[in-house]
Order: C-alpha cells, then structure tokens, then sequence
C-alpha cells in the first residue's frame, strides 16, 4: 500500500511557548515535582524518580498520509514503586471543547506504547492528564471529563486544568509553581498596548520582573532551586516575554533587556560563552566542543527530534547557526 505524504501538525501552541515549557519540564526535576503536586494532589519528593518518555507518534489518515503528533510533556514518575504516566499540554488557544478531542489523541498514542498484550487480551493506561491554560478563559472548567463507550461499557477519566491567570507572583512563589513563571506575562497581553505607551507602568512591570528574580534568588540560596533550574526559567521567561511582545518595543527593550543582562549573569551560562569562546580561539570545533560541554547538545538534540529546524531553534534560543547546523548533521538529520 503507498504511503501519502507525511504532515507535520504543531501543537496547539505557538512554537516559542511550546518549546518553553517542553524545556521546563526535560530540563528542571525540582521545579517539575511541586508542579505535578500542585497539578494532581500528589505528594512526591526528591527520591521521586523522573523518566522522560518519547513526545512524537504518527497517526495515518484514510489518504495514507502521515499526521506527526508532538506532545508538549510526557514522563512517568515513579516513588515508593508506584509508577505514574503523565500527559501535560501547555496551551495558548482559548480553550473550547476541541482542545479535549486532541488531548485523547496523544493520551490514546501514549496507552498504546504502554500497552500490556497477552495472546488473547491487551490492556492499555490512559495517562493522567493534564492542561495549562496560558490565557485568561473565564469560562473554562477546573476539570474536564473524557467518556469512553465501548462494547463492554463505559469508562471515563478526567482532564485537569489550570490557569495562568489565577495565579499571582506570591502564589507562585508560596506552591513553588515555578513553571509558570515564564507565562506571567500573559496576565498583561490585553494590557500591553495600553502599558508600551506609559513610561510609568513600563517602570511598574518591570518592578514586578525585578521581584521575580530576587525570588528566584532567594529560593537558590535556599536550596530549593538548583543554578540550571534558575538559568533556564529565566532564559525561558526572556523568550516567551520577547515572543509576547515583539510588537510593544519600549516595553519588550527595556523589561526584555533587563531579563537578558540577568540571564547572561547566571553561571552556567557564563561558563558556556567562556568555554565557547576559549574554544573558538583554538578553532571552530573546539569551541563547539566547549559549549556542548555545557549542556546545550541535548537541548538542541530534542528540538531537532521534535521537527524544529535549524532557522528555528537559532531564532528562538539565540544559539549560533553554525552549533546548532553542526548538531544537525552529527545527527545525519536532512537539512
């Protein structure tokens, strides 16, 4: 049978969100946990044991083409040998009843990778499911319900969602929800407009970025966030920040240069421009050595596996075309 050819859907989100928080959650275990206890009532510590899981499946259409699904998050956590499987989607549509009907799109994909089979007999684990809302939709559920009816009878689980406008910085802070940090800026997006025109409230909000990052600074030297954690929430919220407001420059120059300055501060990212540049001084693969030392391969690796191209990730994270287009083809991905 031929094949059609294969489409590539993103997911709901505009890429820079989705790809915000896919790097929160493959990157930052100790601001994952309180989220996923927030999210679900669950109880995990630092024993808890957190295994990524591949976020890419194909559906075949009735035309033999191939759709391409990228789930935003999709990891197990396993703690006193009880093992759950999670789905977590972040989403910047207003929510409606469609974004349900993908949700058991990935979650369906994710039951048949698990999936148990015995001669007569499989068996397959919905993941616990779960939405973040980025904006502000006053009518959207607390919960959602997906019902199944089968030959046998029906069964049913639930969806649960939050949303990023219910929560201010201090309860952020106070549940340690800091993957919700870089989406702050949503609470404003009907607002900006109003906000790029008055030097005033461009001062005020940039206060609040302030208080934001002398919180992350407390929480480090509390021990409750690690160096990376903070470098990447931070780099995160700068991105997600310029995306928002590419089109309010007084107010994306002097908030988003201020997130930057703080970014470039962090030490992990100090130690990567020093190793880079020490190593390009040797000549260009030795400086491309360095920074990979630092932890940026396997970011770059998991946006090429989720279909990012090379323009792509360059332009979101600001790495060097030649890093990443080096990484591509170590790879032997096509250009």
């Amino acid at each position: 049978m031929k094949k059609g050819k294969t489409i590539i859907e993103p997911l709901y989100s505009n890429i820079a969100y989705d790809d915000a928080f896919r790097t929160l959650e493959s990157k930052c275990d100790d601001a994952l946990i309180p989220f996923v206890n927030y999210f679900f009532d669950e109880k995990y510590d630092d024993k808890a044991v957190i295994t990524r899981m591949r976020n890419e499946s194909f559906i075949e259409h009735e035309d033999h083409s191939e759709e391409k699904r990228i789930s935003d998050s999709h990891f197990s956590i396993v703690q006193n040998g009880i093992r759950k499987i999670y789905h977590l989607e972040c989403e910047s549509k207003t929510y409606d009843g469609s974004l349900l009907v993908r949700m058991f799109e990935y979650g369906t994909q994710i039951a048949i990778e698990e999936a148990r089979e015995s001669w007569d007999v499989i068996r397959v684990r919905m993941p616990v499911a779960g939405l973040l809302l980025l904006r502000d939709t006053r009518n959207a559920p607390e919960k959602a319900r997906i019902i199944i009816d089968t030959p046998g009878g029906s069964a049913n689980y639930d969806v649960r969602i939050i949303k990023e406008a219910d929560f201010t910085i201090e309860m952020i802070f106070e549940k340690k929800l800091y993957m919700l940090i870089p989406f702050y800026i949503f609470n404003y997006e009907k607002q900006l407009k109003e906000i790029n025109g008055d030097e005033t409230r461009i001062i005020d909000l940039l206060d609040e970025y302030k208080n934001i990052v002398a919180g992350l600074e407390r929480d480090l030297n509390a021990g409750l966030l690690s160096s990376r954690t903070m470098s990447v929430i931070m780099g995160m919220t700068q991105s997600v920040f310029l995306k928002l407001t590419s089109k309010h420059s007084a107010l994306s120059e002097k908030v988003g240069d201020y997130m930057g300055g703080k970014v470039l501060e962090m030490p992990d990212v100090v130690l990567y421009k020093r190793g880079l540049k020490e190593g390009l001084e040797q000549g260009l693969e030795q400086g491309l050595e360095q920074g990979l030392e630092q932890g940026r391969r396997e970011d770059i690796e998991n946006m090429l596996k989720s279909g990012k191209t090379v323009e792509q990730i360059v332009d979101f994270c600001g790495y060097p075309f030649e890093l990443v287009q080096k990484i591509q083809d170590d790879m032997k991905m096509p250009v």
